[in-house]
């Protein structure tokens, strides 16, 4: 997007940082920067607007102050986005989802080992019971902030080499595209529940935050099962979207009374 040279006024009554940030605020009100887009660097900030770095990072860290822009340390400044959250009906890894919104996506391993599975979890991921699976938690972050806390179980017949990646900075999905076993669709069930001690922990929230927990079982091209998942997202910081469309009835029913039931 072109942007002119600002030029600024040094009879004016707010101080230059002010005007700066003024400036930068109006632009992100006016629609040149979209929610959680980048900001062009530092150098090139200060050559448009024709001021010095440290007047510059004092109107940048005022924005921060009030929450219209957030900083991350080593990659720039961003425009505040809100809450994360997949498009609509679409499927995206957490890892595509931080990388579609200019965040680094990482995590902290909290439990892994290979196990056999349960009878329920057998039959949800369609393995005979007692099959080795992967049984593999992790705390997700984006930019180092806690997001997320994922609980996933992978048949290992799927994907062998589960067993001995690094999931600090690998994509469990993106492990399973290389297997020819992609996640591209998914059945979920979501609801409320109240944080824990651990998950509060964790987080960084209270006991009995609000958190989002998602139940799914990821299926593959085939329909066949490939990850079993709960994950707890913290509610302000996730945005769960969807479409809905109105299922056809006709605009009256005979009930089984024999009377009329209306739609």
């Amino acid at each position: 997007m072109k942007r002119s040279r600002a030029m600024y006024s040094g009879d004016a009554s707010d101080p230059l940082h002010q005007q700066v940030r003024d400036t930068i605020a109006e632009a992100v009100a006016s629609g040149a920067y979209a929610p959680g887009e980048k900001l062009p660097s530092e150098r090139r900030l200060c050559e448009d607007l024709g001021v010095s770095r440290m007047t510059l990072r004092r109107a940048l860290m005022s924005l921060v102050d009030d929450e219209l822009l957030q900083s991350a340390a080593g990659r720039g400044w961003f425009v505040a986005g809100g809450p994360v959250g997949e498009p609509g009906n679409v499927l995206l890894s957490f890892t595509d989802l931080g990388r579609e919104r200019g965040f680094f996506a990482g995590a902290k391993v909290l439990h892994r080992e290979v196990r056999r599975a349960d009878l329920d979890e057998a039959e949800a991921l369609g393995v005979a019971p007692g099959s080795e699976m992967l049984d593999l938690r992790r705390l997700r972050l984006l930019d180092d902030v806690a997001i997320a806390i994922d609980h996933s179980r992978v048949p290992l017949i799927l994907a062998p080499q589960l067993a001995h990646v690094d999931f600090t900075d690998s994509s469990l999905y993106a492990v399973l595209r290389e297997a020819d076993a992609e996640p591209v669709r998914c059945t979920a069930s979501v609801q409320a529940v109240a944080a824990d001690d651990e998950q509060a922990a964790l987080l960084c929230v209270e006991p009995g935050w609000p958190l989002l927990q998602f139940s799914q079982v990821a299926l593959d091209r085939g329909g066949r099962p490939v990850d079993l998942s709960v994950v707890h997202y913290r509610g302000d910081r996730y945005r769960f979207r969807t479409s809905l469309v109105a299922r056809r009835t006709s605009r009256s029913m005979k009930g089984s009374n024999g009377g009329t039931a209306l739609s």
